[in-house]
């Protein structure tokens, strides 16, 4: 599998509770999903089109409490029946209650659109 434009790990701390390797984890992550899709599908390469957008939420006292992280991505797979297919869209990752006990981390994928098939 082919990794294209995704900023080094240790250009984005701020990306750290995501793990130490961000982009291994969103590929694991999307793979995931599209394998709940369709059992069959092979991803063979990711490509983040942009730098990730990062929003953060914090208290009064400054601590951030909350992050969002977008990726512009193009997705090239092979689907069960090995029709080939580029997604576009963005994957987002939501950190809720950074730095507590009821720290959550959730993700989804937004697509945007479709070539292949």
């Amino acid at each position: 599998m082919e990794l294209l434009g995704f900023p080094p790990s240790e250009r984005l701390p701020q990306l750290r509770w995501i793990g130490p390797n961000y982009a291994a984890v969103l590929v694991h992550d999307l793979t995931s999903g599209l394998l709940r899709q369709d059992p069959g599908t092979q991803v063979m390469g990711v490509r983040c089109d942009d730098e990730p957008v990062v929003r953060t939420s914090d208290d009064a006292a400054g601590m951030i409490h909350g992050l969002d992280v977008s990726f512009a991505l193009q997705v090239y797979v092979r689907d069960g029946r090995g029709r080939l297919w580029r997604l576009r869209g963005r994957w987002t990752y939501v950190g809720r209650d950074l730095g507590t006990a009821a720290a959550s981390l959730t993700h989804y994928w937004e697509l945007f659109d479709l070539e292949g098939g």
